[in-house]
């Protein structure tokens, strides 16, 4: 069973870890190891019951007792197996190297967007945005509003409400740190201890702007502009990773103050460790949203977790291109998986947002995915969390009481439905 165990009772476990941590790849996975140990553990007991089975020690998670080793080549079933039967140990897992984002189909930058209705559907909510926010906010609105800002109504909360102050993560490939549009203040990478969190992808860009794209009159605009962002590099320039990377993100969100993580990734398969650190870091008040999926099917984990606000991709208006929308009417995409664990939908078609200039020379791109979905909902969690909700479950409830259902999606397909920012209380 996994462990609910508030975060503040593991704060008195510590563990050293090696003194160089080399950078994590594929090679070698398949000795590579996760331990997680009960409770009360001493970490010096720790290390002595991985090392009398031979297994050196490469990382640790000391605030969830748990250790990454290395097993000989060809012996690491038979130590998970020893180890499982020690009572001091509460999982003894493979560690998982996999591609964790996958591009919804089509996912474009420019080409769709020569669909005329598309073209003018998009244009028309952009002025209707720009108009509201030009009547609520002081500053210059020439930048693009992109139109998942808009269809969340986030122009009409930022008189009042732009997320000032909230810190939001952002798990994935990292953020660029120099991108005009975006204020980064600190992160981690998880692979490799001694090289930068900086985005080397473009996806952890891309999501980043739409949660907190600055509104500085130049390029986009994000759902809550004044939030905080901080990059947790847990992917790889290709988009890949292993579970233990992963996990370690999870807990410095937990162990660094910061309230929302966006979780644009995912997976077909279950992960019980990487639900126990959800679990820890929800216990320690982060609010965790995350993308369904898109592969048209079941929910990916691990967003199906119930510690996560998973999150569909919804349509604009007018788009014709069936692998991205079945028809011209704002509905769910074609590519978003669904399933009873969605909690709300949020645009994720033709979503223009920030990547960095080694993307596109513009520092802008429309991408197209739940990954793009994730985002939106995360600066809506910043809105709320900036209008008094204090605990992930007073956040998903603002969420929800602030959400209305669309005509002619099901529960499956929608959850509570779409988040208006101006209703959140």
């Amino acid at each position: 069973m996994i462990r609910r165990t508030l975060l503040a009772a593991l704060a008195v476990i510590t563990l050293c870890a090696p003194r160089a941590l080399a950078a994590r790849s594929e090679k070698g996975i398949e000795n590579r190891i996760i331990v997680a140990f009960k409770l009360g553990t001493p970490a010096d007991e720790q290390r002595r019951i991985v090392e009398a089975q031979g297994l050196e020690v490469v990382d640790a998670i000391p605030s969830l007792a748990v250790l990454l080793v290395n097993a000989p080549n060809g012996q690491a079933a038979k130590a998970r197996l020893s180890l499982q039967s020690n009572p001091k140990v509460f999982r003894a897992d493979a560690d998982v190297w996999r591609k964790w984002i996958e591009t919804a189909p089509a996912s474009v930058n420019s080409a769709p967007f020569a669909i005329e209705p598309a073209v003018a559907a998009m244009k028309a909510l952009a002025a209707q945005a720009r108009a509201v926010a030009e009547a609520a906010v002081p500053e210059k609105m020439a930048e693009e509003i992109p139109w998942g800002i808009t269809r969340v109504n986030a122009p009409a909360a930022w008189g009042t409400n732009q997320g000032a102050g909230v810190k939001v993560a952002v798990i994935d490939t990292g953020i660029d740190d120099k991108h005009p549009d975006l204020k980064v203040l600190g992160g981690l990478n998880a692979l490799d201890a001694n090289a930068s969190w900086a985005d080397d992808h473009s996806h952890g860009t891309h999501c980043a702007g739409s949660i907190a794209a600055t509104m500085n009159d130049k390029m986009v605009v994000g759902v809550a502009p004044k939030a905080e962002l901080y990059a947790v590099k847990v992917l790889t320039k290709e988009g890949s990773g292993d579970m233990f990377g992963i996990m370690k993100g999870i807990m410095w969100t937990a162990q660094n103050g910061m309230q929302v993580a966006s979780m644009s990734l995912g997976a077909p398969q279950a992960m019980p460790l990487i639900q126990y650190a959800l679990q820890m870091a929800v216990n320690g008040g982060v609010t965790i949203v995350a993308a369904a999926g898109n592969d048209g099917k079941a929910v990916n984990w691990p967003g199906a977790y119930p510690e996560a606000i998973a999150v569909s991709a919804l349509c604009p208006p007018g788009v014709t291109n069936a692998k991205l929308c079945p028809n011209t009417n704002e509905g769910i995409s074609t590519f978003s998986s669904r399933g009873p664990e969605i909690a709300f939908i949020a645009p994720g078609v033709l979503v223009n947002s920030t990547v960095p200039l080694f993307a596109d020379a513009s520092g802008m791109k429309a991408y197209s995915g739940t990954s793009m979905a994730c985002p939106h909902v995360s600066g809506l969690a910043a809105l709320a969390i900036a209008k008094g909700a204090k605990t992930p479950a007073a956040v998903r409830s603002a969420l929800a009481a602030a959400a209305t259902k669309l005509t002619g999606l099901s529960g499956d397909e929608q959850g509570n439905g779409l988040i208006d920012a101006a209703k959140l209380r």
